[in-house]
C-alpha cells in the first residue's frame, strides 16, 4: 500500500471516529433527556449552544492547523473529545443517580456538551485540510467522497456499537465512544506523517474568530454554504426529534426507543456509503449534480416520516434519507473546497465543518419547538426546505453556466 494510500486511510480512521461518537450521542440522547426528567427542548438546546461554540471553533482550527500543522491540530480534537464525552457522561450520570436536577442539571450538561465542542472541532477541518493538501484539484472530488465515506462508516458502526451496550446502560455507549476516540489519537500520533506548515505566522484567537465569522460571508462560495447549512438544518430537526417520534407513536421504553433509532442510523449510513461508493467514487458526477440528486431524496425520507407506524417505516425513511446525504454532503464539500486557492484550503475547511454545527445551532431546538406544537411539524418543513434547497442549487447551475468565466 502507498504512503499515499496509508495517509488517507489514517485520515478517514479520524473522521470515522468522530462521527461514531457523534451518531452514539444522536442515538442515546432523546432516550437519556427524558430518563433524566427533562424536555424535548432541552436536548435542543444542549445541541444548539455546543453547535455555536463547534461552528466557531471550527473555522478557527481550520486556520491554526495551517499554522501548527494538521496533524497536532487533528491530535488536539481526538483527545479533547475523548475527555469531553467522559464529562458530558458524568453528568449525565449525575442525573440519572438524582444528584442534579432540574436547572441545574440542564446548565450543567449545555456547559459539558460546549467545552467538549471547543476541542472536539478541530478534528474534521484539519483532516479535511490536509486530504486537500494531499490531492489535486482534480482528485478534490474523490478525496472529499473518501472523508465523506469515513463519516458515513462512522454512522453505521456508532449506532451499531450503541444498539447492543445500550441493554447494559444508556450511558455505556457513551464510554466507549470516549475509548475509541482515544485509540485513533494513538494511531494519529505513531503513524500519521507530518505537513509542513504552509503559514508561520502567529495565531491570534480573537483576530481568528472574526475571520472566522467573517469567512462564512465570503462571496466566493456563499451561496453554496448556505445550502449546505440549511440542508444539516432540515436533517437536524428530523434526525434530533425522531426519537421521540418513536417513543411516542409506539409507546415503547427508553431502551427500546434507543435501538430503534440506532437501527434506523445505521440504515441511513449504509446507504449513504452505497451512495458514495457507488455513485460518488464511480460515475464522477459534478458537485452541483450530486446536490441535485441527493436533496431530493433526502425530501422522501422525511415525507415517510411523515406517515410513521412501525419500525419498518422509520428504516425506510433514514434509507433514502442517508443515500441522499451520501451524494450531497461530497457535492457540498467538493464546491466550498474548488472555490478558493490551494493556500486557502485550511480556511474553507474550517468553513466545510462549520456548515454542519451551523445547521446544527438552530436544528435541534426548531425541530423541537415545532415537535412540541405538532409531532408532524418538523418532517414537513424539513421536506418543504428540502424542495426549496433542490431548486436553488438548479438555479446556481444555471447561473454559472450562463457565466462568462465558465
Amino acid at each position: 500500500m502507498s504512503q499515499l494510500r496509508i495517509t488517507q486511510f489514517i485520515l478517514m480512521t479520524c473522521i470515522i471516529s468522530i462521527g461514531m461518537g457523534q451518531f452514539i450521542v444522536f442515538a442515546v440522547l432523546a432516550p437519556l433527556i427524558r430518563s433524566v426528567g427533562l424536555q424535548e427542548v432541552h436536548g435542543g438546546l444542549i445541541l444548539s449552544f455546543s453547535s455555536v461554540i463547534y461552528a466557531l471553533s471550527s473555522g478557527v482550527w481550520g486556520r491554526v492547523s495551517s499554522v501548527s500543522g494538521r496533524r497536532r491540530v487533528i491530535l488536539v480534537g481526538l483527545i479533547g473529545y475523548c475527555l469531553g464525552t467522559l464529562l458530558f457522561s458524568a453528568v449525565f450520570f449525575a442525573g440519572l443517580q438524582l444528584w442534579m436536577q432540574g436547572t441545574l442539571l440542564f446548565l450543567s450538561l449545555c456547559l459539558a456538551r460546549m467545552l467538549q465542542s471547543v476541542l472536539m472541532g478541530a478534528t474534521t477541518p484539519a483532516a479535511t485540510a490536509y486530504m486537500a493538501d494531499i490531492t489535486t484539484p482534480e482528485q478534490r472530488v474523490k478525496g472529499m467522497g473518501l472523508l465523506g465515506s469515513a463519516h458515513s462508516l462512522g454512522t453505521i458502526l456508532g449506532p451499531a456499537v450503541a444498539a447492543p451496550l445500550i441493554l447494559l446502560h444508556l450511558l455505556a455507549p457513551l464510554l466507549a465512544a470516549s475509548a475509541m476516540t482515544l485509540l485513533t489519537a494513538l494511531v494519529v500520533w505513531k503513524a500519521l506523517p507530518g505537513l509542513p506548515s504552509s503559514n508561520r505566522a502567529n495565531v491570534h484567537i480573537g483576530r481568528e474568530i472574526l475571520n472566522t465569522v467573517k469567512s462564512y460571508f465570503d462571496s466566493r462560495y456563499a451561496d453554496i454554504l448556505l445550502i449546505g447549512v440549511l440542508m444539516f438544518m432540515s436533517y437536524a430537526m428530523s434526525q434530533q426529534t425522531v426519537g421521540y417520534l418513536v417513543q411516542d407513536r409506539l409507546q415503547i421504553s427508553p431502551q427500546e426507543t434507543a435501538t430503534i433509532v440506532a437501527h434506523a442510523f445505521i440504515f441511513s449510513a449504509v446507504f449513504a456509503l452505497i451512495g458514495q461508493f457507488a455513485v460518488v467514487a464511480k460515475l464522477r458526477l459534478a458537485s452541483n449534480t450530486l446536490l441535485l440528486i441527493g436533496l431530493p431524496l433526502m425530501l422522501v425520507g422525511y415525507l415517510v416520516l411523515l406517515q410513521l407506524q412501525m419500525e419498518r417505516d422509520a428504516l425506510i425513511a433514514f434509507s433514502f434519507i442517508g443515500f441522499g446525504f451520501g451524494l450531497a454532503m461530497p457535492g457540498f464539500s467538493a464546491s466550498a473546497s474548488l472555490s478558493v486557492s490551494a493556500e486557502e484550503q485550511g480556511a474553507v475547511a474550517g468553513v466545510i465543518a462549520g456548515a454542519p454545527a451551523l445547521g446544527f445551532i438552530l436544528g435541534p431546538t426548531f425541530g423541537a419547538m415545532l415537535y412540541e406544537f405538532d409531532e408532524m411539524a418538523p418532517y414537513g418543513a424539513s421536506a418543504v426546505l428540502n424542495g426549496l434547497l433542490a431548486l436553488a442549487v438548479l438555479r446556481r447551475q444555471i447561473s454559472h453556466r450562463n457565466s462568462p468565466t465558465h
